[in-house]
This record gives C-alpha cells, structure tokens and sequence, in this order.
C-alpha cells in the first residue's frame, strides 16, 4: 500500500482533538437514563460523553466504573462533577464533538503522522507499507519492508522490514521493533528486541535511549531506528536457522503447539484453522512451529489487538535467550 492508503486506514486515530480545561465551579457532568453529557463552566453548550469517555472519566476521577454504572443518575451526577472538580486542570478528547476521554493535561504529545512516514522512507531503502493495526488508546502498528532479501533456507525467502508502534496523539512512547516477511506465504513475524523506544518528558520534548533531546528530533529517531530495525535482517535469518536445527519431537509437537496458542491467545475457529496447518505440515522444528503463529498471525485472527498478541508470543518463543531458559510448554525454568 502507498502512503495515501496508510493515512486512510490511519483514519480512526486521526479525527480527534484534545481541549484542555481549566476547572470551573459551573462545570457540570449530567447523566440521564438516555446520555451522559459534559458542560463546561460558564457556557450553556453541552457534549454529550460516549460510553468509552464515561469509563475514561471514571477511571480519571477515581470511581469505579462497576460502581458508578449502579448509582442513579442524579447520584452520578453530582459524585462525578465534585470529582473532576477537584482535580481543577484536565483534558478532553474529542471526536466528532463527543467526548471519549478524559485525561491529565500535558499528557498528550502530537505525532504528526506524515512526518512518521517520510522519516522511514529515508530510512529504509524501496520502503512499502505492508500492514496497519490499529490498536486501543489511540495507537497505530505499521509493518514495513525494504528491498533486501534473504533465505533461511532455499525457496525460503524473508524480506528486511521493521515494525513502528506509535500514537499521532502521542498516547503512548513511540518504539520501533525488526521485522521480516516471509515471502513463501506473506506472513511477517517481529524479533522480540525492541531497537529504541523514545521516551516524552517535561515539556514535549523526549529522550533518545535516555538522553535527552527536543522534540525536533524525533523525526530523526523514526528515520535511525528504521533503519536499524531494516539492517538487523542478517540477525533474524541467522537466528531463524539455528530454529531449523531445533528438533520438535512428534511426542511434545502438540503440547508446544497448545502452550503457544495459549500465549498467543488464539481460541475457537482460529485455533482450530491452526491445528488443522499443523495436521496437514506437521511442524519438525522450532522454525516450523513460529511460522504457524505468524502464519495464523497475518492470516488467521482479524482483530488487531489479537493479532499484536500472536505477534508477542512469536517474538517471545523466537527470542533465543528466552527460548534457551523457558520452556515452551510449561514455561518453567529450564535450569
């Protein structure tokens, strides 16, 4: 996909807007059996709070969600605006002029997604978009890949890639993982290393590896770690070989394989469509036993936060020291 069709699937997390708020003794929260609404202080304009904004407001101000969904509606009321009332500066988010949360001030960062994009183009040499997550609290997953190519094993090509997590609202710390695609059936799998993870601190600014760095940078980091994450492809394959020589025994081949759909999270249709890859290939080594997971992973699950799960779970079993000290099936120390 070309950078016009990433914005597109971006969508979801690009129409908001965040008003910050300074408290004012007219502010007030009203629930009715038909909405929950927000109205500033000192204005007669209402926004009315989707069900997501309730839950953020509640957990924001400190009252239990199960609880305040039991209050009556003049109780919630009156309990909610004394509550946020008394945290005096706050922000919402909007979309559509609706709430859907409320948070701290200052706790948003904007990450203009454009830039984000034209940084890994300069990073990774004939970048394409592969794939997009979107993930909760704001926060996109985009799948990479460059030009460089090599085999595992023959007519077993991988594609050098990397994978970028961050939020254009800045939710979360932006953080950069390898990626590889595997070109014999396009599923794409991340190495459980996470290459850099930029860090925000006081005023917007962020920190590279724990240094610190204005804001202005971070488009060099993008562009850095990108690039890293591209280049780390020699590690990956030589990793994904010495998984050829990992034996899985017909005996334990089905206990793994469950201790890994655990992991992963994969239950119901999904996990019986991974069984029945395993009946008709049964996986002869640790290689083989990633590539269902990562297979199920691009394939399979549909929903992206389950798919992020699967994604983990390849990492984790992919990760050498992890593998060489936790057993797959029972997860106990192997020392």
């Amino acid at each position: 996909m070309d950078r016009t069709e990433v914005l597109e699937r971006l969508e979801p997390v690009l129409n908001h807007q965040v008003r910050e708020i300074e408290h004012n003794p007219r502010t007030r929260v009203v629930m009715t059996p038909d909405m929950v609404t927000f109205r500033p202080g000192g204005g007669a304009h209402t926004m009315e709070m989707t069900k997501e904004g309730v839950q953020s407001m509640a957990g924001f101000i400190g009252l239990p969600f199960n609880v305040a969904a039991r209050l009556r509606p003049e109780t919630f009321s009156n309990a909610a605006t004394e509550l946020l009332g008394g945290k005096n500066r706050y922000a919402l988010v909007l979309k559509d002029g609706a709430v859907t949360a409320v948070t701290k001030r200052g706790e948003f960062h904007n990450v203009n997604p454009e830039r984000v994009l034209t940084s890994i183009e300069r990073g990774i040499p004939g970048v394409e978009f592969h794939r997009v997550l979107i993930l909760a609290n704001f926060v996109a997953s985009l799948e990479v890949v460059g030009e460089r190519r090599q085999p595992v094993n023959r007519g077993d090509l991988i594609q050098a890639g990397a994978q970028i997590t961050f939020s254009p609202m800045g939710t979360v710390n932006p953080l950069v993982q390898s990626y590889v695609l595997r070109l014999a059936c396009t599923n794409g799998a991340t190495a459980n290393t996470i290459l850099r993870e930029y860090r925000y601190e006081g005023g917007g600014g962020g920190g590279d590896n724990g240094g610190n760095s204005g804001n202005g940078n971070l488009w060099q980091w993008f562009q850095r770690s990108s690039r890293d994450a591209y280049n780390s492809l020699d590690v990956i394959v030589e990793r994904y070989r010495r998984m050829m020589d990992e034996r899985v025994e017909p005996a334990v081949r089905a206990q793994i394989l469950e201790a890994l759909l655990r992991e992963a999270r994969i239950t119901g249709k999904d996990a019986e469509a991974v069984r029945a890859l395993a009946l008709e290939n049964p996986p002869e080594n640790s290689y083989d036993m990633m590539n269902l997971i990562s297979n199920a992973s691009s394939h399979i699950i549909e929903r992206a936060d389950r798919v992020r799960q699967a994604q983990l779970a390849v990492a984790n079993y992919t990760h050498e020291d992890t593998h060489a000290r936790i057993c797959p099936v029972c997860h106990a120390s192997r020392n």
